[in-house]
């Protein structure tokens, strides 16, 4: 009786232990690329991020190549369970940009799902990323290529800002682009421009105090999964 006591309670352990790493979530870093899949049965998909106050936490969601994950959303909750981003309603698209500024330390959830009246599945790519913000007198080099997908910084909050582009090397030309975004939306693309041989590309503006505002330097999504990509920029700050 003790013996077969004793089988059971080893049974129904493993059982927990199993139910438990089934439920567990991934844990994931700033620089990772995260490959998932949306299907019809888990079309929310949540991974751990380690977060510090202030960081400027970018999520590039897209598409894998292949997929038919037509339309791609962003939902983060803050280590209490609050949401602090959802994008669930925002444009369908199949990539989204989406960011936030941590008020707080800790571990934030990141799911990566579709946007709520598509029933579209497949797998994705996932980019979390500390967006660097940028300063006057900043002076950035820096290489795009198809690991690195499109790259991400982050302007100050209500401020005069002069940004400069110029492709410096490589066959593909990049995309430029200025985005600006809120807790409910993917970026909204505020400018853009193709490299030019030679050319210097500059826009001045004002940021929003409400909206974070990010400048990519990338490729177009359908370019950097089927071709070999690999350019050098500079990007200036005034």
């Amino acid at each position: 009786m003790f013996k077969r006591f004793a089988i059971l309670t080893c049974f129904a352990l493993l059982m927990t232990f199993a139910v438990a790493s089934v439920h567990a979530q991934d844990k994931i870093s700033y620089g990772d690329i995260i490959i998932g899949e949306v299907t019809e049965k888990e079309t929310e998909i949540s991974y751990e991020l380690n977060v510090d106050e202030g960081d400027v936490v970018v999520l590039d969601l897209r598409r894998a190549k292949d997929s038919e994950l037509y339309s791609t959303a962003i939902i983060v909750q803050n280590p209490d369970g609050d949401e602090v981003l959802n994008t669930t309603e925002d444009t369908s698209a199949n990539n989204t940009v989406a960011g936030f500024v941590a008020e707080e330390s800790g571990v934030f959830t990141v799911i990566a799902t579709r946007n709520q009246y598509s029933d579209t599945t497949g797998e994705f790519e996932l980019r979390p990323t500390n967006a660097r913000i940028l300063e006057a007198g900043d002076n950035i080099k820096g290489l795009v290529d198809n690991d690195s997908a499109d790259i991400y910084y982050a302007l100050p909050f209500d401020t005069d800002v002069s940004v400069s582009y110029i492709q410096t090397s490589g066959d593909y030309y990049l995309y430029f682009r200025i985005y600006s975004l809120d807790n409910q939306n993917s970026g909204s693309l505020y400018a853009s421009s193709t490299a030019i041989d030679g050319i210097t590309w500059t826009v001045t503006f004002t940021t929003e105090s409400d909206y974070l505002t990010l400048v990519s330097v990338g490729g177009d999504e359908y370019d950097l999964q089927h071709d070999d990509i690999s350019s050098k920029f500079t990007l200036t700050v005034e």
